[in-house]
């Protein structure tokens, strides 16, 4: 396993990590501002931490509200696309208090390498929506 891998594997698990607890600013940590989500055709941009983990409450909110226990996350795939700056492709997989699967999805995000440490700058998200849209539960409906 390279270094490259490990580092982002290790921001991987860091993030689904802090994403079980629930925890919005620690979220935000893996993130640089300004940033953009892509999403079933939409883009938002967050300038700042604060407008991003209020974002992300309402998420986790949908989440519980959905059974979710714990996340999963592998890391499917990654590319440096230049110095300090990779692009991965997850498979994210939501669960409930038993193991069962809820819903999972594959995304990608582009990380950039900031004083040592990886940040999320991008996110595509659409088969996240496509995920619970199939479920009968999408988002920012319920």
């Amino acid at each position: 396993m390279s270094a490259l891998d490990t580092e982002l594997a290790a921001w991987c698990a860091s993030y689904v990590g802090v994403f079980s607890d629930y925890d919005a600013p620690a979220i935000s940590q893996h993130w640089a501002f300004p940033n953009v989500v892509v999403q079933a055709g939409r883009r938002f941009s967050f300038k700042q931490a604060e407008d991003f983990t209020a974002n992300t409450e309402k998420l986790l909110s949908f989440y519980r509200a959905q059974g979710v226990a714990k996340a999963e996350r592998a890391l499917l795939s990654h590319m440096a696309i230049a110095e300090d700056i990779a692009s991965i492709e997850v498979e994210d997989r939501m669960v409930d208090a038993s193991g069962a699967l809820i819903a999972g999805w594959k995304a990608a995000y582009v990380l950039q390498r900031i004083d040592g440490d990886w940040r999320a700058i991008m996110a595509v998200a659409d088969g996240e929506t496509a995920a619970w849209a199939a479920r009968g539960t999408p988002l920012g409906k319920g």
